[in-house]
């Protein structure tokens, strides 16, 4: 079964540290990772470089999409939520990219500005 890596992170994550958080995220789900995804609005040029480093595609979904799965997330978070409508970034894009009826394999964890959550079909 493959999965999807949702990806929020603050605008200095460097490329490294985002592919390490990635790499964590494949271990803990224990899954192929398809994809990375996360908010339009999130413009981080580090997210393509880690992207490209990874070989996988990212997507970037407009708030509204992530609005959408805001009742699904665990995690939740102020600041975000105060920015973008969802209590976590990471956990809606991963399940926005994963599709209807997807679910949280990892929640949301964090490190060096970047946070991860990992979701299947």
């Amino acid at each position: 079964m493959s999965a999807v890596v949702g990806i929020g992170c603050r605008a200095g994550a460097s490329a490294e540290a985002i592919a390490r958080r990635v790499g964590e995220a494949r271990a803990r789900a224990g899954l192929e990772i398809a994809s990375l995804h996360t908010a339009a609005s999130v413009a981080a040029p580090a997210l393509a470089q880690a992207a490209a480093r990874l070989g996988l595609p990212l997507h970037r979904h407009d708030e509204a999409a992530l609005r959408q799965v805001a009742g699904r997330v665990v995690s939740h978070s102020p600041r975000v939520e105060a920015r973008f409508g969802v209590g976590s970034v990471a956990e809606a894009a991963a399940l926005v990219g994963a599709g209807g009826g997807s679910r949280l394999v990892v929640p949301k964890f964090s490190a060096e500005g970047v946070s991860c959550a990992v979701a299947a079909p």
